[in-house]
């Protein structure tokens, strides 16, 4: 065994390996597909600074930590497998220098899911909160909390002198991993039982109207759409014992699981309203400004106020009325897509 791995160990016969090959086809496909939708997602929201705000801060930040579970996938498919045809381990700490960027992607990507909960949750049952102050607490959440659980992973295997690449997950250390991520995951459980109870109370009481009533409704199926990305499903697994149906597990875990990422993207930017209705502003001001410049060429250039007027008109022409910024406004409070 090199370097603690043998991607041989695990194939009794010809039908498994090519179930092992069309996994792993599967999910780097699924990865990569994440990694592309993710990445243009965050492109948009960056770029649009009338997107910049503290709900979709969070999910750039969701966006990353899944980016990086993506990459961190691919690069470990590159090092272990390259390592599993060598004679020897010829370079023992990138091997398991890659595993534990792994592990902090993964779960990174668990604890940014429980920060999207406690913020929808924060946003229904709070009315007034201050959202840069709560916006560090997530921060330390998302990044912070993988780091200390991770890092105390790492001091426990270098203690107890653990050969190879270190991605063995049956030995006891493992549950410094998967103690937090299954905690991620109820805690999310719970919230979203909270969610809906409110959204339901909010939806059934008389003094909103029917507007605000349809908006909760939309905010209602939007949760629902959610429950499966915030890692409900993979409670099932998680109390089974890893040799009952591993190839069904496998099947969830690894090529389902490999989509979150593109899933969340669609939810989150590519489905967002507020993100839509930006991009086709900005459309219709580059198609007005390339008509007038078009339109000037064939005329006399006018100096003074005529040119004034146009600069005038685009801008009338891209801003939003009173009642749409509103709109805009109660609609970025109340949905999460």
């Amino acid at each position: 065994m090199d370097c603690g791995y043998n991607p041989n160990n695990t194939i009794d016969d010809n039908t498994s390996g090519k179930f092992f090959d069309a996994i792993k086809v599967g999910y780097t496909i699924g990865h990569s597909v994440s990694l592309i939708s993710l990445t243009i997602a965050i492109i948009i929201l960056f770029l649009f600074r009338k997107l910049h705000c503290t709900r979709n801060y969070i999910h750039m930040h969701l966006f990353v930590s899944f980016i990086l579970k993506a990459v961190a996938v691919l690069m470990k498919d590159v090092v272990l497998y390259e390592v599993g045809e060598t004679d020897n381990c010829q370079s023992p700490v990138s091997c398991k220098a890659v595993v534990v960027f792994f592990q902090y992607g993964v779960m990174a990507s668990y604890f940014w899911l429980l920060v999207e909960g406690l913020y929808l949750h924060t946003l229904l049952a709070v009315s007034f909160f201050s959202e840069r102050k709560y916006f560090w607490w997530y921060i330390l959440n998302g990044w912070g909390a993988p780091t200390i659980f991770i890092s105390a992973w790492v001091i426990t295997k270098a203690y107890l002198k653990h050969p190879g690449c270190w991605e063995i997950i049956d030995d006891s250390p493992w549950w410094i991993i998967k103690t937090p991520i299954l905690v991620t995951i109820l805690v999310n459980f719970f919230l979203f039982i909270c969610i809906i109870r409110t959204l339901r109370q909010k939806m059934n009481c008389p003094d909103i109207g029917r507007k605000e009533s349809n908006q909760y409704s939309r905010l209602a199926k939007s949760t629902l759409l959610l429950i499966p990305l915030f890692g409900i499903n993979y409670i099932i697994f998680a109390f089974i014992p890893d040799h009952i149906h591993p190839q069904v597990r496998m099947v969830f875990d690894l090529i389902l699981g490999s989509f979150q990422g593109f899933v969340v993207a669609v939810l989150y930017c590519f489905m967002n309203g507020e993100v839509q209705a930006e991009i086709k502003r900005k459309w219709r001001r580059w198609m007005l400004q390339r008509f007038l410049v078009a339109d000037t060429k064939y005329q006399q250039p006018s100096m003074g106020s005529n040119g004034n007027n146009f600069s005038t008109q685009i801008t009338m022409f891209t801003k939003c009325s009173p009642t749409t910024r509103r709109a805009s406004e109660c609609q970025e409070h109340l949905s999460v897509i």
